[in-house]
């Protein structure tokens, strides 16, 4: 068995597209959300990446777009604890996860730290704060085990040039996990269809089996603190 996993960040109108396409293919994902930046009823223009305006999705299309998919931390505002102290950022990990488990009625013990930056010290609270896992965005081959689960690197990010290499050379070790921003392919349909690619082709592999990020915690036992 070969286990792949995903996640995507900020909760953007482009996610849509990306929902629509996971499921044409049953490919599972977590999306990593910023409660702070929803509005009730109206999208909400967020700032301009490479000349494409990123809109975050309204309050009220969050449980159609992610049906069926996890959601996960990603503080209540995108924060960043060199800002702040840590009592404050821990607390927006925490509201963050509080307002997505009353909005979807499930737990969500997952969290991707904001630009990937962390500390041990954040690392460790957010543990004791009940979180399983905590997305970095440094990457390496061996994912599993972890040393700190609120520590979890990742394969690579969805646009490496070296995708499909990485993806083979990580069958050793069992696992696959790459991230990214949906925002980051401008809707471009040539983009997109770059992706599906590399979705078609995964979904296809008779050893693999897509995962829930969370899962990969929880099937090594490293959500209880456990070491390499």
């Amino acid at each position: 068995m070969f286990r792949v996993a995903q996640c995507w960040d900020d909760g953007v109108v482009s996610d849509i597209a990306l929902t629509e396409m996971f499921r044409k293919y049953g490919a599972r994902a977590t999306f990593n959300l910023n409660p702070g930046f929803f509005r009730p009823q109206m999208r909400r223009y967020s700032w301009t990446h490479e000349g494409f305006d990123v809109y975050n999705l309204a309050q009220s299309e969050l449980r159609s777009v992610y049906d069926g998919f996890q959601v996960a931390s990603h503080t209540m505002t995108h924060a960043d604890y060199r800002r702040m102290s840590a009592d404050a950022f821990v607390g927006e990990a925490v509201d963050a996860r509080k307002y997505l488990e009353d909005l979807f009625q499930r737990e969500s013990r997952g969290f991707a730290w904001p630009c990937g930056r962390y500390t041990q010290e954040l690392a460790d609270r957010l543990l004791e704060s009940g979180f399983l896992y905590g997305r970095t965005t440094k990457n390496r081959l061996q994912l599993l085990p972890v040393e700190h689960p609120l520590i979890l690197h990742s394969s690579c990010h969805f646009l490496n040039e070296n995708f499909m290499e990485i993806f083979e050379r990580s069958r050793e070790f069992g696992v696959f996990y790459f991230w990214g921003h949906s925002y980051e392919m401008h809707d471009e349909p040539s983009q997109l269809a770059a992706l599906e690619k590399k979705i078609a082709t995964i979904s296809a592999d008779p050893d693999v089996v897509w995962v829930d990020v969370v899962d990969l915690i929880r099937e090594e036992g490293a959500g209880d603190g456990g070491q390499e």
